[in-house]
């Protein structure tokens, strides 16, 4: 468990919207490679995130690879390999968290139902680490965001 975890582990679901207001926005071009990501917050919201995952098509989740062109792939682990699935595209957005312009991945339309309509805003922890907030692109459901930390692998 890396020191980011620990600590993102121990905030309230709550808090998370306010600690993502106050990271600076990554450049589409500064995240490159490798990212392995976990679920963080309470105990309660870890548990639920990865049967969520596998009722959504996206089981086995290990984490994203951005190319450094503005897309990206979610890595999903199959026995010992990572298989790359639902692209996404880096876009600037205006954040549905606080208002600020921000960075979000998209996925496309050829991905299956329900990832069209969900969105990925990211902010950096630091130079190795990533807070993103998870939501589904509808009213009212925007409003709530569930975090999640992607690392640098080198």
């Amino acid at each position: 468990m890396t020191d980011w975890t620990t600590k993102l582990n121990a905030q309230p679901f709550r808090t998370f919207p306010g600690l993502f207001s106050t990271l600076d926005v990554p450049e589409i071009d500064q995240i490159k490679g490798q990212y392995q990501g976990s679920f963080v917050g309470p105990r309660w919201l870890r548990s639920a995130a990865g049967p969520a995952l596998v009722l959504s098509g996206l089981g086995g989740w290990w984490g994203k690879h951005f190319k450094g062109d503005g897309t990206a792939m979610n890595l999903v682990q199959h026995s010992d390999q990572l298989e790359p699935s639902f692209p996404m595209t880096l876009v600037p957005v205006t954040s549905v968290i606080d208002g600020r312009t921000g960075l979000a991945l998209n996925y496309g339309a050829e991905n299956p139902f329900p990832w069209p309509h969900i969105v990925d805003e990211l902010r950096r922890l630091d130079q190795k680490s990533l807070l993103g907030m998870t939501y589904v692109n509808t009213q009212p459901l925007q409003k709530l965001a569930f975090p999640f930390l992607l690392e640098y692998q080198e």
